[in-house]
């Protein structure tokens, strides 16, 4: 559900330093990229459950290391480039489980395509 605040991403990201704050402005964090980065997740893996399974990981992963975020890059280009990674690991330990070689890339997506209810 969204939230009726207006979101400020300088704001946020000041906010994620202090600790009184860092809970609610991460907060405010999912509540704006849950949606986009669900579907960014969504073309790279189809599968529903497994697209909210890596949505979770990553806010996990960001939540873990938000002290590490300098603020070098925009937050949403940080959150993207760990919702990729935690993509890119699942679908090679799927792979794995497959014993699927990296040539049939294709065929594996394929595969793994399937439609929205």
């Amino acid at each position: 559900m969204a939230s009726s605040r207006i979101y400020d991403e300088e704001k946020i990201v000041e906010q994620l330093h202090h600790q009184e704050t860092v809970r609610s402005a991460f907060s405010q964090v999912i509540d704006h990229y849950s949606q986009p980065l669900y579907w960014h997740v969504r073309r790279m893996v189809f599968d529903h459950d497994d697209a909210n399974d890596i949505l979770q990981n990553t806010f996990i992963k960001a939540w873990n290391i938000i002290d590490n975020f300098r603020g070098d890059a925009k937050l949403s280009t940080w959150l993207y480039k760990i919702a990729i990674n935690e993509s890119i690991t699942f679908i090679n330990k799927k792979k794995q489980q497959q014993n699927l070689s990296l040539d049939d890339d294709a065929t594996f997506m394929a595969a793994n395509l399937e439609a929205d209810p």
